[in-house]
């Protein structure tokens, strides 16, 4: 199964929000369950996180615009590659990424 697949089995890729603690060493992408609604139900964590580097895609990216997870891949057993309609996010990791349901 693609990563992307299983990190977004239960919610939809548009972001509610994405957050890179640098003290915890930890990614926060929480996800809605649709557009519409945009009730986040899913926090993707990429815990244990030794390199992060960021990339905007868009010269001047509309801020009012919901953003949306294209694709979350691996390079290699330790680097992830997170794209974004907005940017494109470089990781290095010690531990595994997991889902956790956001409870209202």
């Amino acid at each position: 199964m693609e990563l992307t697949e299983q990190l977004l089995s239960n919610s939809s890729p548009y972001i509610a929000n994405l957050v890179y603690d640098i003290d915890v060493r930890m990614l926060f992408i929480e996800c809605f369950d649709d557009p519409e609604s945009q009730n986040p139900v899913a926090r993707i964590v990429f815990p244990g996180v030794l390199s992060y580097a960021e990339t905007n895609l868009l010269e001047a990216p509309d801020d009012e615009s919901v953003d949306d997870v294209v694709s979350i891949e691996r390079m290699d057993t330790r680097r992830i590659v997170i794209t974004t309609y907005k940017k494109e996010i470089l990781l290095t990791l010690t531990e595994e990424p997991f889902v956790e349901p956001i409870e209202e």
